[in-house]
């Protein structure tokens, strides 16, 4: 049985939609940590405006979990996480003093929510007995990619094997949505966004007041 977030998005053919143009526009703004907080905040504001579902963050200490959606009058933990291409997804920043004490870590680590993965193929979702499997059955060197004692140990996560194989197994089970990937390399486009991006902040911050009052 697919996920039932899963099933709700291929429901509204509208959200998908949008959801690739809006990973292309993105792309104007181009890679690292701030695009990828901008995705994970559209979608899950697209999760409420689309789809009329109820998302509830997570609180700032507690780990895996992003947000919680509520389906069927239950509150479901799901892990966000987006990438342009498929590579290392990484799962923890925890910084420790030597690669043995981030092995160690790694070795203990517990899966607690299935994880959303929107890369610019599709959306994802890998359930946690399907990583857990993968898991045991990759052995601890091919599923984690770890950091090497050379660099700062900062972080450890699924290895880009373990990743291709998850997504596979969300393709059988029906818990996968194909996305065009379409990239849009427009300057015109690129400096219309800007253009409409600062407009939007201009207007927000005048009318912060009210918003506040």
């Amino acid at each position: 049985m697919p996920d039932p977030l899963i099933l709700l998005i291929k429901s509204k053919p509208t959200f998908v939609e949008l959801l690739e143009k809006a990973w292309g526009v993105f792309y104007f703004e181009g890679s690292g940590p701030d695009i990828g907080i901008r995705r994970e905040n559209f979608f899950r504001t697209a999760l409420e405006e689309e789809l009329g579902l109820n998302v509830r963050e997570a609180p700032p200490l507690e780990r895996q979990v992003d947000f919680y959606v509520n389906i069927g009058g239950k509150w479901r933990p799901y892990s966000l996480k987006t990438m342009e291409k498929v590579g290392t997804l990484k799962v923890s920043w925890d910084s420790y003093p030597d690669v043995n004490k981030l092995k160690e870590a790694a070795r203990k680590f517990v899966f607690k929510a299935p994880i959303i993965f929107i890369c610019r193929d599709g959306i994802y979702v890998f359930e946690v007995d399907d990583i857990e499997d993968v898991r045991n059955r990759l052995g601890f060197d091919l599923f984690w990619d770890m950091p090497s004692q050379e660099v700062n140990p900062r972080g450890f996560g699924i290895s880009s094997r373990a990743v291709r194989e998850l997504m596979a197994i969300a393709e059988r089970k029906g818990n996968f949505i194909r996305l065009s990937g379409m990239r849009i390399e427009d300057e015109r486009a690129r400096k219309e966004y800007f253009k409409r991006w600062f407009k939007l902040i201009k207007d927000f911050v005048r009318d912060l007041p009210r918003i506040l009052g």
